[in-house]
């Protein structure tokens, strides 16, 4: 999904000036994410940066203990179901924005609109609602010297703290799963130059009275075997990966599917 949604910004952005524009990413040191302010009374989304949370660098994965995997067949990964664990209801809209409504306030975001030459711009996508946990997805979607970048976070319905996943690489991460009891979050990142590339990683979910530490890193893995599609949970600590390589045949790239599980402590 983000895969596709990466590439389609930067066939966007290639058509956009080459003159040199500063990048617009959330994990700038800015309170002010978008900088267009249409009205003074519902201004654009902005973080209280006391209240946001960087998770998910490579350095700090690198400390921790990495996950294994080994293959299991198809039957044993279509025995599981995936339960829902994500709201995709639309949220308000109103031309070219859309708001989400916390506890403390509505926020408003800007999304995709047609940025003509603009040398940089930068737009948010809505995903979802966690219901267990209280949590908003959103994507913040940018282009700048005619490159795309993506970041995923989320915006806490209670509190307004703000979790910025960390990409792997410079599209945004796919959206986090929750295990059975909501114990962890698993996500991924497929490569984009890549065809058998990945990397995972898993944060736990902790003590929402100390919200800084809410979410922390926990395990990770790396992968040149196997490209994601789909990641399913057994339980609290069992995960199944439905992986892939993708193969050129007879004039196409294909898909050719492997499986596997990993356990982890």
């Amino acid at each position: 999904m983000n895969r596709i949604l990466f590439l389609a910004l930067i066939i966007l952005t290639i058509s956009c000036n080459d003159s040199k524009s500063t990048k617009i990413d959330i994990t700038q040191k800015t309170d002010t994410i978008s900088k267009t302010d249409l009205s003074s009374e519902n201004p654009e989304f902005k973080i209280d940066s006391s209240k946001k949370v960087d998770i998910g660098y490579y350095d700090t994965y690198e400390k921790l203990p990495k996950l294994n995997f080994e293959t299991i067949t198809e039957k044993e990964f279509l025995s599981l179901e995936q339960k829902k664990y994500i709201q995709t209801l639309k949220p308000e809209q109103n031309k070219n924005f859309f708001y989400v409504q916390t506890a403390l306030k509505k926020h408003k975001f800007k999304k995709y609109g047609d940025y003509g030459g603009a040398e940089s711009w930068s737009e948010f996508a809505y995903f979802g609602y966690y219901p267990t946990s209280k949590l908003f997805a959103i994507t913040e979607n940018s282009a700048s010297e005619s490159l795309g970048f993506g970041q995923l976070f989320l915006l806490d319905s209670l509190n307004d703290y703000i979790y910025n996943i960390i990409s792997f690489g410079d599209g945004s991460v796919e959206l986090p799963i929750p295990s059975i009891n909501n114990k962890y979050f698993v996500y991924f990142y497929n490569s984009v130059y890549e065809h058998k590339n990945s990397d995972i990683g898993v944060l736990k979910i902790n003590d929402k009275s100390n919200p800084i530490n809410y979410l922390s890193e926990y395990s990770s893995y790396k992968s040149e075997e196997f490209a994601i599609e789909k990641i399913i949970w057994k339980t609290d600590n069992i995960f199944f990966v439905k992986g892939y390589e993708e193969v050129y045949e007879k004039d196409e790239w294909i898909k050719k599917y492997k499986y596997y599980k990993t356990e982890f402590d």
